[in-house]
């Protein structure tokens, strides 16, 4: 029958799924939280700080001797007031992640104290000069979201060496920042340098691109400084990433899930006295869950144990809807060798499955103490394969190639289809940095292999010319602040 069409309208048909990981059922889900409100109403949390401790008074919290014992009711409150969404733009005001549900976003960690250099390989107290190139590597390589410091600046003066690094980053990638601060003096300098790239405070406030990384001490303790950050930033409408990092059986119980349970007690007990500070306070939960190796006391980034319990703790914060902070892309691997390779992927993959939202310290080696350049390069390259597994295979009538197949016939080919040329690019993953030439064309271009790649590439990022650099007087605004500091 000419003419003749099969409908393509379906009832109770979804039309597009992508690979999904669940960890928990929902009754398991309910038990960790159950657990979570025991250890928060029986032990309670210590809190060494003084308005802290009057908002959780005055609340209904029982203190005493600096500890608040928390009731469940106010934890469900706290979850229940508090954004379920929050909205980070980039540099310029423009969108660029929203925090919500299982949308998921890469980046760097921060303050690593060495590098193995870039020229000689050789390992090497950081300087500025890795962040300001960590921070153009950011800004040009495409699956990276935000930017952290990714290393200590040891050439700067001790005191001021958080704004060096947020200066370093700011004035090098447009992208949001995950920025840490010594204290709250040196943040609320921070926070001007955020306005003067903002063009204002109240720019900021209403298209933040900065979010601080703020942290209890495990196991159960809430600092003074800590506190007396995140408040500041609920004072500018600043995000805040309030999560624990435990090492399991050091700080926390060495069971996945005893480990999963006191770092909730944490994040939800900051949380609880973030929206009593201020209601609909935009506070990220999460943590960083990394096992402690018993026989020589590293704790294991890039370890299956770690992966898992990220993949737990997200789970649990869609459980409550609310946005959640996880690492992978990590490694125990000194250098950036087929063991760094595995456990980079295998996290990475890992947290997109299960729809981490911010997932940082991508980049990391030697259990979070070393950095390397050509390594964030490689992981750009994991962290597009994850995506890409992540987003699942398109079917739709375009794509299942019916009539294309029947056109070819048996025996034909399909190199010359104008199918083939509509989708190889979309359908088959491209890497920048792996080897997918012919032996013999590897042989003669060199015998590079990824890490070589990857280094080259490096090195002609950082040369480029600036990309989406600040204007002029951002730049002198902003050194001046370091130097009035």
């Amino acid at each position: 029958m000419e003419g003749f069409k099969i409908s393509t309208y379906r009832s109770n048909y979804s039309q597009q799924l992508s690979p999904q990981l669940k960890w928990f059922s929902t009754a398991q889900l309910e038990e960790i939280h159950s657990a979570t409100v025991d250890v928060l109403e029986r032990a309670g949390v210590k809190v060494n700080h003084e308005e802290s401790l009057r908002l959780l008074e005055e609340a209904g919290c029982i203190v005493k001797d600096g500890v608040a014992r928390i009731p469940g009711w106010l934890v469900e409150e706290a979850i229940r007031i508090a954004p379920s969404k929050i909205n980070i733009f980039n540099r310029e005001g423009f969108p660029a992640m929203s925090l919500e549900g299982n949308k998921t976003y890469y980046g760097t960690g921060s303050d690593l104290p060495f590098h193995l250099d870039l020229e000689t390989g050789e390992r090497r107290r950081s300087i500025k000069q890795d962040i300001i190139n960590a921070a153009k590597l950011v800004e040009r390589l495409e699956h990276y979201d935000f930017c952290m410091s990714y290393a200590i600046p040891g050439d700067v003066p001790a005191g001021k060496g958080d704004l060096h690094q947020f200066a370093a980053q700011v004035l090098n990638c447009a992208k949001p920042i995950i920025f840490t601060s010594f204290d709250e003096h040196n943040l609320r300098t921070i926070i001007d340098m955020a306005a003067v790239a903002a063009g204002s405070h109240d720019n900021l406030r209403d298209r933040p691109f900065i979010i601080l990384y703020d942290e209890p001490i495990s196991p159960l303790i809430h600092t003074r400084e800590g506190l007396a950050k995140m408040f500041t930033c609920l004072e500018y409408g600043i995000p805040v990433v309030y999560t624990p990092g435990v090492v399991a059986g050091g700080t926390c119980p060495v069971t996945k899930a005893g480990t999963i349970v006191q770092m909730n007690a944490e994040s939800l007990s900051g949380l609880v006295i973030a929206q009593l500070k201020k209601k609909g306070a935009p506070v990220i939960i999460g943590g960083g869950a990394t096992p402690m190796e018993m026989m020589t006391t590293a704790t294991l980034y890039g370890s299956p144990d770690a992966a898992m319990n990220y993949c737990a703790m997200t789970e649990l914060a869609q459980f409550y809807r609310l946005p959640n902070f996880t690492e992978a892309g990590c490694s125990n691997a000194p250098l950036p060798d087929a063991q760094a390779g595995m456990e980079a992927s295998i996290g990475l993959l890992l947290n997109q499955l299960c729809g981490a939202n911010l997932v940082h310290d991508v980049g990391y080696l030697d259990g979070g103490k070393t950095g390397s350049l050509p390594f964030l390069v490689m992981c750009n390259d994991y962290i597009g394969a994850a995506k890409y597994i992540g987003a699942g295979t398109v079917v739709n009538a375009d794509t299942l190639g019916t009539e294309t197949i029947v056109g070819v016939g048996p025996s034909g080919h399909y190199l010359g289809e104008e199918h083939t040329m509509r989708h190889f690019r979309s359908e088959i993953w491209s890497p920048t940095v792996f080897n997918r030439t012919m032996y013999q064309s590897w042989e003669q271009a060199g015998k590079k292999d990824c890490f070589d790649l990857a280094s080259e590439k490096a090195v002609t990022m950082i040369d480029d010319g600036p990309v989406n650099a600040p204007g002029e007087n951002v730049v002198k605004a902003i050194n001046k602040l370091l130097k009035n500091f």
